[in-house]
């Protein structure tokens, strides 16, 4: 019996050196030898600055344009490349606020027409209260709304794209206008060769 444990226990010591010597190689690769995310910005012809978000081990590609301000929130033009499927070119956004939900559920384009508004999620944050009066917490919600280059050539009035956004609930809007530059530069920079 304890023969077996002293082999077991001098297995386990072997293990451990193993391990140990697998993670001094690993540390010693040179940083494009081992997996990782990175995050690069590359300049547009038209001069806005795109963030690249690249995993190479797993294919995959994000490209952000700066964010623009929105009322309680923030939006960016971004596109997201996989493998070989090359998705469109969105704005992805989201509002950050306290009191009730506002439950935004849509988005139409300056003269009415129905924009692809997706709702990505809704969150409680932080909450806080007073004795005098009743609990507040943070909310947020997440959307993207998907546009086609069409979209943008066709509803860009004085090199803006300008969506509201609603909710059928509260009606609550929001107005967002995303410069032209930001989507031509994603979309110059997403069709750039990737290493």
């Amino acid at each position: 019996m304890a023969r077996l444990f002293s082999g077991a226990r001098m297995k386990i010591g072997f293990g451990v050196a193993a391990l140990a010597a697998l993670a001094a190689f690993v540390v010693s690769l040179p940083a494009d030898a081992s997996a990782q995310s990175l995050r690069s910005e590359v300049t547009a012809s038209n001069g806005v600055v795109v963030t690249v978000d690249s995993d190479e081990f797993a294919n995959r590609y994000e490209y952000s344009a700066p964010q623009v301000a929105i009322d309680d929130g923030f939006v960016l033009v971004s596109r997201l490349i996989r493998a070989d499927t090359i998705g469109p070119v969105y704005i992805g956004g989201g509002f950050i606020y306290s009191g009730d939900w506002r439950f935004y559920d849509s988005a139409l384009f300056r003269g009415g027409d129905p924009a692809e508004f997706i709702s990505a999620g809704r969150d409680v944050g932080r909450c806080s209260s007073s004795r005098y009066g009743r609990p507040s917490c943070t909310l947020t919600e997440a959307f993207l709304i998907n546009l086609t280059p069409e979209d943008v050539a066709t509803r860009a009035v004085d090199g803006k794209v300008a969506i509201q956004i609603r909710s059928g609930r509260t009606m609550a809007t929001v107005l967002l206008e995303v410069p032209t530059s930001h989507f031509d530069a994603v979309m110059e920079v997403s069709a750039r060769p990737r290493p």
